[in-house]
């Protein structure tokens, strides 16, 4: 961990915010700036925009790379530290413990870790919830649950691995027999109400400051119920994961060729892990972005770790063919990651500038005065973001959750420039049009735009940036 936390720091640091991050942090930021949750339409749980916020308030509170890095680096160290006491404390093995850890650590530079995102909290907590569940009494299920339900109000993958430790219970009661009917019914409200207190106060919380309503949907609703399904990100999943995805196969097949059976198929540790790891690969049903598969490995490298520990002691002596051909998939993963994705190899030998942002925020700020508003549709996020600037309607980008507003309420853009301190827009660039690709002609996307178009050919003139060459409309000037 020593060895892999600076390269891990650099490697963040070059890759910069991240699309996604972009939009944790305006928000996270906006709850400095006087802005309540749910002013802005978020895509997660609300608890990971008040951990961003004060996590970079924490370490001086700019919103900077240096800072997001190193908040970075703090959730990576988290899940090293977390991963070997857990996996030590629960197998008695420092080999295990260390190979756990190291694959836990190792996955983040595949699997976007190295950006903000909010499985890396999510696997923490979870992972200390294997530690209550693995011993098994009925108080540590309730603990195990109160971990997992502040995991949830992080992002609802959470939800998965009380699911996958439901699955262990009915194992437990009805392959391997080791608990009744009315043990697994204990454990299993128990841990239910665990997760239940955590959800329950958010839900209190946000009743007091009146955003009930959104809290609900935004938190249940929409990902369970209206979060769109695709596979654009299929391909890259696959080539980023692949050795990670053998390696798990791989100890699963092993494991069920061990004489005594019961060394994993009736040991806790292995079958909770197992079944967390199986299970929160469900959110990858609705996407399949790599940081979609690092709920699954921790866990599954817990797995992978304790079949190693065991058959390292048996093949003792031929496990040099075993380094071998893992240095050889080292490699192939380098030489592929190199041919495919040059840059990423760029970001372990350089230190990035950053310049271009300084004009991402003069583009926008020249051309406004205080109190003047924008509306950013294009790269919305990133231009808010480096601009520190806010738009009059409740989103900072054109994703999914966005269209799913605009169903609603087809007339927000036109509202928008309605206002008359709304003074530049950008709009008209991208080919793409908006940022949902999934949804850009839906009726009511379509209704939006054409509103958007009509209230910029009657009010705003456009011109084309020199430096970016983005197309800029200004609102004309009272006669």
């Amino acid at each position: 961990m020593l060895l892999l936390t600076p390269i891990f720091g650099l490697f963040s640091y070059n890759s910069g915010f991240g699309y996604d991050a972009l939009e944790y942090l305006v928000i996270g930021r906006s709850l400095n700036d006087g802005y309540q949750m749910y002013d802005f339409i978020p895509s997660k749980s609300w608890l990971w925009y008040v951990f961003v916020q004060k996590g970079i308030n924490i370490l001086g509170g700019d919103f900077t790379h240096f800072q997001v890095t190193l908040l970075i680096v703090i959730e990576f160290i988290g899940i090293g530290i977390s991963s070997y006491i857990v996996v030590n404390k629960l197998t008695k093995s420092s080999q295990t413990a260390f190979i756990t850890a190291f694959l836990s650590l190792l996955s983040c530079f595949f699997m976007e870790i190295n950006f903000l995102e909010p499985e890396a909290p999510i696997a923490i907590l979870a992972i200390w919830s294997l530690y209550f569940l693995s011993k098994n009494k009925n108080l540590d299920w309730f603990i195990g649950g109160v971990l997992l339900g502040i995991a949830m109000t992080f992002k609802s993958i959470a939800m998965f691995y009380v699911a996958g430790a439901g699955l262990y219970l009915f194992y437990e009661c009805f392959f391997i027999r080791k608990s009744n009917f009315w043990q697994i019914t204990q454990k299993g409200t128990l841990i239910l109400v665990g997760f239940a207190v955590p959800l329950l106060l958010s839900l209190l919380y946000f009743y007091q400051l009146n955003r009930l309503e959104q809290h609900i949907y935004w938190s249940y609703i929409y990902p369970f119920g209206s979060y769109p399904s695709h596979t654009l990100f299929l391909k890259k999943l696959i080539i980023k994961t692949f050795w990670f995805i053998f390696l798990t196969i791989l100890s699963i097949i092993l494991a069920l060729t061990v004489k005594d059976k019961s060394k994993y198929w009736s040991n806790t540790t292995f079958m909770v892990s197992l079944f967390f790891g199986l299970l929160s690969l469900t959110s990858l049903m609705k996407s399949q972005a790599s940081h979609y598969f690092y709920p699954a490995a921790p866990f599954f490298s817990v797995v992978i770790a304790m079949v190693y520990n065991h058959y390292s002691k048996i093949y003792e002596q031929k496990l040099n063919r075993v380094y071998l051909a893992l240095g050889i998939l080292s490699i192939l993963v380098l030489v592929i990651t190199f041919i495919t994705r040059r840059e990423v190899i760029q970001r372990l030998v350089q230190i990035d500038d950053f310049a271009i942002e300084k004009t991402y925020a003069s583009t926008v700020n020249r051309n406004l005065k205080a109190g003047d508003k924008a509306l950013l549709i294009d790269f919305g996020t990133l231009f808010y973001f480096h601009s520190h600037r806010y738009p009059n309607v409740p989103f900072i980008n054109t994703e999914m959750q966005t269209s799913d507003y605009i169903k609603k309420h087809t007339d927000v853009y036109e509202k928008s420039l309605q206002d008359t301190s709304m003074k530049l827009v950008f709009f008209g660039f991208r080919h793409t049009v908006i940022d949902d690709s999934t949804k850009i002609n839906t009726p009511e996307n379509k209704i939006a735009l054409d509103k958007l178009r009509s209230e910029l050919s009657k009010n705003f003139t456009v011109e084309t940036d020199s430096v970016l060459y983005i197309k800029l409309w200004h609102r004309k000037t009272s006669k």
